[in-house]
């Protein structure tokens, strides 16, 4: 058979393929541009995909389409005072930072701060002066194309936990959510290296988030004449025998309205009693043990005698927050605190009515919850019908911590603690009409640290139920290790790929769509901090992993991208002007002027980039027709050494032509793979400045695309590739590539679908792109990605990376499947050259010297195959030593290697076995002289 001639048909099959978006009659709808602005298209909501049993959560519009999402922070600015904790100064400088964010990075959406601390000015009051500035600037990313996630953004919980001559702050919590009783902040050497320290050693701190997990009473008045009744046994706290003397213990009895049941409870925590004013409620002894005696004794302001009231109506230590009065026998003694038992709950009862005074007293997570409930309500009547629906959620608390949980477990934190509120906000926004709108729900901080012993992991899988729609996990990601002294390597290829599958593996286990709110690296890190690589390494792992199939170093061909917003884009980076803790003498100007953070991918009010402009203008797919199974991109980013991480190439196998062939290493290329029909909307991705229009050549399974003329209509081809800038952004902005893929005849559900994008077509010429095009094909169809990680590996397990496309490779013989190999591996001059098992040897590699024409031996570099002159019919094959002469000069023309003086002629392998010869003989075209390179 003359394989020649079918070689030719392979080709022209692909060619006319390439061309079906102009020739095909398959297609019959209509492309427009009207759906990028139907409602359908705005409206996010939360769907599903299944992938070889495995499901996933994702986010879609209303369209059908899979929706991904990158952008910033907006902005640390929030946690200062100088502009009332809102991100900008006024709307001039909003529109301008959120311009500037549109154009440069093609941000589809921001993680809008907003501060507790600005909105609710005191127990029953709302700002809405600070709500409108808030949604003017909000308008500002909407008019951008810009989602917009609002996030209450808090750290340590409060500011008000501090002095004026604290080395840190906190923000979040205003001052009247902040009791006295919480203390100030305490925390000495360890926060001295990092203010994260303040969660696991500061006491003012810690109590204070502990006060809101518990629904603490602010304390914001004193309560005469209080009793404190149990209703589970209809009794009232009383002094043993009415004896006011010292250590008297506190029992039960039943209730009688004498001062000997009457308190006092002052704003410091302290319960005088009214029969004695000179006696307060009392841990004996200041012991914070279970069943320790609850007495009075001489008031004397310590936290012995200062207790703290939550909703439930548990009187909770200053002691030990987790410590709560428990009714024990008829006795009153300490217990850790419980939800369920009933012998702690109390009732702070009026003594001449009856009357709880419990109910009129404001509790601090219950008076949030409420103000996210009046926020929620008033935004939505402030937006129109598609500004709303821009709004893609609500994050209520940003990192939170326990602040100390006692005896209780890490799993019981979750489930009696955390996601509690989470369902308490859930409901609110459910009240105020914010039912599509998702609660955007962080686990706590140290879930999945990789800090060391400093704060080991505190885990996962811990919730005894899966919390079903209307949340999204929402975790944060960055390098402790390398931030500390847990890892002091450098941060490589794939390098975060476990950490991200940990987030992903913690969403399918809550079944929630992820959502990487917070991710990023102070900036000058170098070496094991190097802020580019940390970074770049990030975005790597939200797009790609390598666990399923192993470390082949070819990414997974499932993996579902996590969407997330880079932490942050600070407008005003090293121009403010901060009077930490309101202290005149510390004034911070620089940086991001709080806690010594250093992150701002932008200075000087957006005019400069503080990191690499290729590490945050990156390609990344906005919408997908169908089921995303993978996304890769090459971004060519140079850390801060100037060594550019070149982490991707495109390694690709094609039937009969070549194995795991390299392409596009050192290109700068955008990959992504998709399953299936779900819309007749396109697919979107967007792409860079870096990566400039007119050099593009787009890669379909459908079609092949060089010199696309940007277009602002489509031009109705069959499944249509349209370039344009990106829409809604000002002048300069990155560009959006349309694909459609229209209902083709033979397509189902699981049919595959690609879109390569490479910023130039690296010297390949149209035949090249046309099998590469055929090779995706095949691959995706075999379940098969053709992404390769290149270069060094962060961690082990890896094989050697197979080099470029230039590098050695194996010849193996289509007919007997066996590899040109060199007898023995001797390097002798005249050493014969066979058929043998391929094996993967020096013996069997070969590399190809285009200029020269030389095949030259792995084995010696200097050792090149030569047939001596022999152009005939048995005409020997040998190694010798490399020289000037045509006997050394070869070709490879498709499949077959020919000399270059004598192309009537080709290598051909005689025999079938093992050391059967392979020499010269006239060029046929047979499956003997068929030789496919494996890479």
């Amino acid at each position: 058979m003359d394989r020649s001639n079918k070689s030719k048909r392979t080709a022209l099959a692909g060619i006319l393929l390439a061309n079906i978006a102009f020739t095909g009659s398959a297609f019959s709808g209509q492309h427009n541009l009207d759906y990028a602005y139907s409602a359908a298209a705005t409206e996010i909501s939360i769907s599903t995909k299944t992938y070889n049993g495995q499901t996933d959560k994702v986010f879609k519009d209303a369209l059908g389409r899979e929706r991904s999402f990158r952008g910033f922070n907006v902005s640390g600015k929030v946690k200062l005072a100088q502009f009332g904790f809102q991100p900008f100064k006024n709307v001039e400088d909003a529109r301008a930072s959120l311009s500037l964010l549109g154009q440069q990075t093609g941000s589809n959406i921001v993680r809008y701060t907003l501060a507790w601390e600005g909105i609710h000015t005191a127990a029953d009051t709302i700002n809405y002066d600070y709500l409108d500035n808030a949604i003017a600037y909000m308008k500002e990313a909407m008019r951008n194309d810009i989602y917009v996630l609002l996030d209450y953004h808090s750290d340590l919980y409060s500011r008000h936990t501090f002095t004026p001559d604290s080395d840190n702050t906190g923000n979040g919590a205003p001052k009247w959510a902040v009791a006295d009783i919480n203390g100030k902040d305490n925390c000495g050497i360890p926060c001295k290296v990092t203010w994260s320290a303040h969660k696991l050693s500061d006491d003012a701190v810690r109590n204070a988030m502990r006060s809101f997990w518990y629904d603490h009473w602010v304390m914001d008045r004193h309560l005469a004449e209080a009793e404190l009744y149990l209703p589970d046994t209809n009794t009232c706290a009383d002094i043993k025998d009415g004896s006011t003397a010292n250590s008297t213990t506190v029992l039960t009895a039943n209730c009688n309205g004498q001062p000997g049941q009457q308190w006092h409870y002052q704003q410091d925590g302290s319960l005088y009693l009214a029969k004695d004013n000179s006696k307060c409620l009392d841990v004996a002894g200041a012991r914070t043990s279970d069943n320790t005696d609850i007495q009075i004794y001489q008031c004397n302001g310590t936290k012995a005698q200062q207790f703290i009231l939550d909703r439930r109506g548990r009187l909770h230590s200053a002691l030990d927050f987790n410590k709560c009065v428990q009714n024990n026998n008829g006795n009153f003694k300490l217990a850790e605190c419980s939800t369920s038992n009933t012998n702690q709950q109390l009732m702070l009862r009026d003594t001449a009515t009856g009357k709880s005074l419990g109910e009129q007293l404001t509790y601090v997570q219950t008076a949030f919850v409420w103000q996210i409930g009046q926020v929620a309500r008033y935004i939505k009547s402030k937006l129109t019908p598609k500004e709303f629906a821009q709004i893609i959620g609500l994050e209520p608390i940003n990192e939170p911590f326990d602040g100390g949980i006692g005896q209780m477990s890490y799993k019981d934190f979750d489930n009696k603690i955390l996601w509690p509120f989470y369902e308490r906000v859930r409901a609110e926004l459910d009240r105020q009409g914010w039912q599509n709108k998702e609660v955007f729900a962080e686990p706590m901080v140290f879930w999945s640290s990789i800090a060391g012993i400093t704060a080991p992991a505190t885990g996962g899988h811990y919730l005894d139920y899966q919390p079903g729609d209307g949340f999204v996990f929402t975790p944060h990601f960055y390098d402790q290790a390398r931030m500390g002294v847990a890892d002091l390597s450098v941060a490589r290829n794939a390098g975060y790929f476990g950490n991200l599958d940990l987030i992903r593996d913690e969403a399918r286990y809550l079944n929630l769509a992820p959502f990487l709110s917070e991710f990023g690296m102070w900036l000058e890190g170098y070496g094991h901090t190097d802020t580019s690589r940390v970074v770049n390494g990030t975005y790597q792992a939200m797009e790609s992993s390598d666990r399923v199939h192993g470390k082949d170093r070819f990414v997974d061909f499932y993996t579902p991208l996590v969407s997330g917003t880079q932490w942050g884009w600070d407008y005003y980076y090293d121009n403010h002007y901060e009077l930490q803790n309101g202290n005149p003498d510390n004034i911070k100007t620089q940086d991001d002027a709080w806690n010594n953070e250093n992150f701002s991918v932008i200075s000087h009010y957006g005019a400069n980039y503080n990191v690499r402009q290729e590490l945050v203008e990156r390609a990344y797919p906005r919408a997908i027709q169908g089921d995303l199974m993978h996304f890769a991109y090459e971004g060519k980013v140079r850390d801060e050494g100037s060594e550019t991480m070149t982490y991707h190439s495109i390694r690709a196998t094609l039937a009969d032509h070549f194995i795991n062939k390299e392409f596009f290493r050192n290109t700068r290329f955008a990959f992504a793979a998709w399953r299936g029909r779900n819309s007749d909307a396109p697919t979107e991705i967007y792409l860079p400045r870096l990566m400039q229009s007119q050099n593009l050549v787009i890669i379909t399974d459908k079609g092949i695309h060089q010199n696309l003329p940007l277009s602002t209509t489509p031009n109705q081809s069959n499944n249509e590739v349209m370039l344009s800038t990106d829409p809604h952004k000002q002048a300069g902005a990155g560009h959006l590539l349309r694909i459609w893929d229209d209902a083709d005849a033979g397509e189902n559900t699981s049919t595959m679908h690609f879109a390569l994008i490479i910023d130039g077509n690296a010297g390949l010429g149209s035949g090249d792109l046309v099998k590469l095009q055929s090779a995706i094909n095949q691959m995706l169809a075999q379940g098969k990605s053709p992404v390769y990680l290149t270069t060094d590996m962060t961690h082990g397990g890896y094989p050697d990376d197979k080099g470029s496309s230039n590098s050695y490779f194996s010849l193996i013989n289509k007919n007997n499947g066996r590899c040109l190999d060199v007898a023995g591996g001797w390097t002798f001059n005249g050493t014969n050259v066979q058929s043998y098992d391929c094996n993967n040897s020096r013996a069997q590699k070969w590399f190809y010297e285009a200029s020269t024409g030389f095949v030259r031996s792995r084995l010696n570099w200097n050792k090149c195959l030569d047939n001596g002159g022999q152009f005939y019919n048995n005409g020997k094959l040998v190694l010798w030593s490399c020289q000037n002469s045509d006997n050394m000069r070869w070709n490879i023309t498709g499949n077959s290697l020919r000399p270059r003086t004598a192309h009537r002629m080709a290598v051909h392998a005689f025999g079938t076995g093992n050391s059967s010869n392979v020499g010269l003989w006239s060029y046929l075209g047979g499956n003997e002289q068929q030789w496919i390179s494996a890479y």
